[in-house]
């Protein structure tokens, strides 16, 4: 469900790290960043059943109910395992996407967003993607964060960029979708970085 333009073969991160409980950040203006709940299923459904969302990332099509359900026990279960970090983007009272990081070794992540149709285009993504890393290098620790998306993605682009993202380049067949490889732009963010807001 997390907007992530490939999949790739992960590592672990080094057995008995520990995650922070889930966080509760108040962004404001309505903005929440909670731990996933049963009550978002209807909705996450509804998200992944988006044009966009099918044509950018690797969620499922057709996408069933049964997809929702295995995406929340999977959210619940990696965070356990501390090998993903996900968070539900909660926009005026709604469900509104996800945000995520899939741990890497060496305190190095790479981030996944999705957002429902409804909520985009008034800068929730930006500012919630903007919370999340603030978050991510405070309290996780990291140290790095690689964004990655399908060439033509120009809207996840968009918010890597305001969210102080390097783009890096354009890679050829960077990407598995949907039995294709495509090309793809990269993108880091270092916690050294210094970002104008």
């Amino acid at each position: 469900m997390v907007a992530r333009s490939g999949d790739h073969v992960w590592m672990d991160i080094p057995p008995g790290r520990q995650l922070p409980d889930h966080p509760r950040l108040e962004i404001g203006e309505g903005l929440v960043l909670r731990r996933h709940q049963p009550a978002d299923l209807v909705a996450i459904f509804e998200q992944c059943n988006d044009p966009e969302m099918q044509r950018w990332t690797t969620v499922p099509v057709p996408y069933e109910m049964s997809d929702a359900e295995q995406f929340l026990e999977h959210v619940r279960s990696a965070w356990e395992h501390g090998t993903e970090v996900a968070l539900a983007i909660e926009a005026l009272g709604r469900f509104a996407g996800t945000v995520s990081y899939r741990l890497q070794e060496g305190d190095w992540a790479e981030i996944g967003y999705g957002l429902s149709p409804w909520a985009r285009g008034h800068q929730v993504m930006t500012r919630a993607v903007s919370a999340f890393l603030d978050w991510g290098f405070r309290d996780l620790g990291l140290v790095r964060v690689e964004w990655r998306a399908v060439v033509g993605n120009h809207a996840s682009r968009r918010v890597a960029e305001k969210c102080g993202f390097r783009v890096e380049g354009t890679v050829r067949g960077l990407l598995m979708h949907r039995g294709q490889r495509l090309d793809g732009w990269i993108g880091t963010r270092l916690s050294t970085d210094t970002i104008t807001r």
